[in-house]
């Protein structure tokens, strides 16, 4: 990556389209047609909470291997009902890939989004309850293997038949998820977006500034101004697919790339994931600066220092953090849960149908000329190989921030002395297939392919560890 002395920051934007989502859905209504919300005391809305009460015991009774086609085609006639129509207001129509993806959407407030066109809730203190909008949560993806037979990471996903499966990375997804919160919370998706770039945070806030935001024409039109402005707002956050996932357990991880920025090693490092073993070849300096600030390339070269270390990490640690690095690119963006906000004073909550659009929301990817990219190799005792790449030291994605915090993790266990095996020869592993998880270029595979091949020369000296040594 390129230089900057002052250690710049760029801030670009990214389109992502949320999955599961159907954008032609309301394609049977006119565009122009104003869609209101039917009387509580009607016929066809005691018939439309009928069926609700009906589709909750449906879903509520779906079992893990059950199929959603029937109950799907339930939930989507009642959208097309009289009394939910004005759900039209949200492209975001789940198609839930499982019956646990539909449960968990609906546990997190997809019910409550429906029964809100029947009623709108009203929350807050009891002197001041206010009617409340419901902005639905996004249906999850799931990742199983009796759907996924083809998947890059199949040997290592789970049978919904197999309760045990997955056991050992159940506390793994708990501490991700934790990471992934914390890292929405504290902003750090959000780059280098300045206060008055990002939005507003707390519902209140968000409801006020749409409303602040929203013409000065007609109450309808104004209601759905303000409508598409809390769906821009709406909080999202990174989450793991829904699905259990077995531990990587075996064969050797290689890691190459420069880690620093002014102060630098150029690392390679391999750790075997069923022993500990590592081995770590670095040639560290410093960029030596001329006084206009331009890196003087000869003298930072000239100061390079060569090091070799051998020794063990901790084998958990290790596991874990290859399973993120394998994991991360089957993280997605989405909304979790229901949000609930106050409906504004003198908002009328009805729906002017418009010809469908794309749901699309710009997410802020922002990069730092401090931050590097090292290029990894997962090589399993047998079977393809998978190339991955990491931002360090840290980066503005979670899942991929949070598989470097746990690689630093496992390398700050390092206990140095001999290894207990050594490294297989690079030529090894160059006949199998390799799956390349991040879209990792073609001159940084080259690349570590390089600098593994040198650091196997230097490894293939050192000593291994004697039996009784180990």
């Amino acid at each position: 990556m390129g230089l900057c002395r002052a250690g710049c920051l760029f801030a670009l934007g990214a389109v992502v389209s949320l999955h599961a989502q159907d954008q032609g859905f309301w394609s049977f209504l006119e565009p122009g047609r104003v869609v209101t919300r039917c009387a509580e005391s009607s016929p066809v809305h005691q018939q439309a909470a009928a069926s609700l009460d009906r589709l909750d015991e449906h879903i509520e009774g779906l079992k893990k291997v059950d199929p959603t086609a029937k109950v799907e085609e339930e939930l989507h006639a009642l959208l097309r009902s009289e009394c939910f129509l004005p759900a039209a207001e949200t492209e975001r129509v789940p198609r839930p890939d499982s019956s646990e993806s539909l449960k968990q959407w609906w546990r997190d407030g997809g019910r409550d989004w429906l029964e809100s066109y029947l009623e709108l809730p009203r929350l807050g203190p009891v002197s001041d309850l206010a009617p409340h909008i419901v902005v639905p949560p996004d249906t999850r993806r799931t990742l199983y293997l009796y759907s996924n037979r083809d998947h890059s990471l199949q040997s290592l996903l789970c049978t919904k038949a197999d309760s045990s499966c997955g056991a050992v990375t159940r506390g793994w997804k708990l501490r991700a998820d934790a990471h992934f919160e914390s890292h929405r919370a504290i902003g750090r998706n959000e780059g280098a977006l300045t206060s008055d770039e990002r939005p507003a945070s707390g519902v209140k806030l968000t409801s006020r500034e749409c409303a602040e935001k929203a013409s000065s024409g007609d109450a309808g039109a104004r209601y759905q101004e303000w409508r598409d402005c809390i769906e821009s707002q709406r909080p999202k956050r990174v989450v793991l697919p829904l699905g259990e996932f077995k531990a990587p357990t075996a064969g050797w991880i290689v890691i190459s790339g420069r880690r620093g920025h002014y102060d630098f090693c150029d690392t390679t490092t391999a750790y075997n994931l069923a022993t500990g073993a590592a081995f770590i070849s670095e040639s560290c300096s410093a960029l030596a600066l001329r006084r206009n600030g331009d890196v003087d390339f000869d003298v930072t070269e000239k100061a390079r220092v060569e090091r070799l270390k051998t020794g063990t990490v901790p084998v958990q640690n290790l596991r874990e953090a290859v399973w993120m690095m394998l994991f991360r690119g089957e993280a997605e963006v989405v909304q979790l849960k229901a949000e609930y906000y106050p409906l504004p004073a003198g908002f009328i909550p009805n729906v002017t149908v418009r010809a469908g659009q794309e749901d699309l929301s710009i997410e802020p990817v922002t990069v730092s000329t401090g931050q590097s990219y090292l290029t990894w190799q997962w090589m399993p005792p047998t079977g393809a190989v998978f190339v991955g790449e990491l931002t360090w030291p840290d980066s503005y994605d979670a899942a991929e921030d949070h598989a470097v915090s746990l690689l630093n993790i496992a390398e700050a266990g390092l206990i140095e002395g001999c290894a207990a095996q050594r490294v297989p020869a690079p030529t090894v592993f160059r006949s199998r297939r390799a799956r390349n998880l991040n879209d990792v270029s073609v001159q940084s595979i080259g690349e570590l392919d390089q600098d593994f091949a040198k650091a196997f020369d230097r490894w293939k000296a050192l000593a291994i560890c004697r039996p009784e040594a180990r």
